[in-house]
């Protein structure tokens, strides 16, 4: 199909999705207005909703055609800031990079395995499976290196041992997938955020990041954060998860920033925050 055609088409389904209303657009919809400490019937949030959605639906067209894109379209049109201290820490070994669900990171993956030289991930399943194989055929043809989540451990294993290798490993942090997070003020109320980019850093004593994807235009701007300074003497057991989710929070006060600067493109559809889902009252307090 033609470019224009596609993004077309896409568009227009983004709108079809949120003029339905479903439940994930009115998940959106609530994760917007606690980003906006606003009400739900705030006119902001309808507005933004759509935009969401729109940029949702521009990351899927887009990761669908990763496979065939060839190097401008790539790397030309994406603009990178701050991505000098990431390259020299990759210098001397490893690094962990985590990031939101901002813009499009499939296409800030590819980008980054080429410009770095590697990058290590792990993917989410997806429904139904054809779907789920056409993203794993299109990050691992843009030189991914990726494992799906299965539930059957071995993750953090595969994701330290690439790590001590000398490579960039990224996660997704702003969203309890694998239900092992832990508590974490975000956006003023309490959220289980996921503390492995925080303990694969601690344990193998390499470099933390921040970073976030945004659209500019046609332009993909990535931009990377100052290193996530932390106490690196060596720790265990429980001091070792407390010390994690320390990191933790400030790996989502820099989240923070991002969303909150490029809330049009946070393709959150799904619950974060165990008081704010679909069909509740909101009832937690704020921290």
């Amino acid at each position: 199909m033609p470019t224009k055609a596609a993004f077309y088409l896409f568009d227009k389904a983004a709108e079809m999705v949120w003029r339905r209303r479903g439940s994930s657009v009115q998940q959106l919809e609530l994760n917007i207005a606690r980003v906006l400490d606003c009400e739900l019937n705030d006119d902001r949030v309808r507005e933004l909703s759509l935009q969401a959605m729109k940029s949702y639906m521009r990351y899927y067209c887009e990761t669908f055609m990763l496979p065939r894109w060839n190097d401008e379209q790539l790397l030309g049109k994406v603009r990178s800031e701050n991505a000098e201290e990431v390259l020299e820490a990759l210098n001397s070994g490893g690094a962990v990079l985590t990031l939101p669900h901002l813009a499009n990171w499939d296409w800030a993956g590819a980008w980054a395995a080429r410009y770095f030289g590697s990058l290590v991930t792990v993917a989410e399943r997806l429904r139904p499976e054809g779907v789920f194989q056409k993203f794993l055929k299109a990050r691992t043809d843009r030189g991914i290196t990726l494992m799906p989540l299965k539930g059957e451990g071995g993750t953090y294993e595969f994701l330290r041992d690439h790590l001590n290798q000398g490579r960039l490993v990224a996660l997704l942090g702003d969203r309890d997938v694998a239900k092992s997070g832990m508590g974490v003020s975000f956006f003023g109320h309490r959220a289980p955020l996921p503390i492995g980019a925080a303990l694969l850093a601690l344990d193998t004593g390499r470099p933390l990041f921040t970073c976030a994807t945004w659209y500019d235009g046609e332009q993909l701007v990535i931009t990377f954060d100052p290193e996530v300074v932390f106490d690196r003497s060596p720790v265990q057991g429980r001091d070792r998860l407390r010390r994690a989710q320390e990191i933790t929070q400030q790996v989502a006060a820099n989240f923070e920033v991002h969303i909150r600067e490029h809330v049009e493109n946070w393709h959150q559809l799904q619950p974060i925050w165990p008081d704010l889902f679909t069909g509740e009252p909101v009832r937690s307090k704020r921290l």
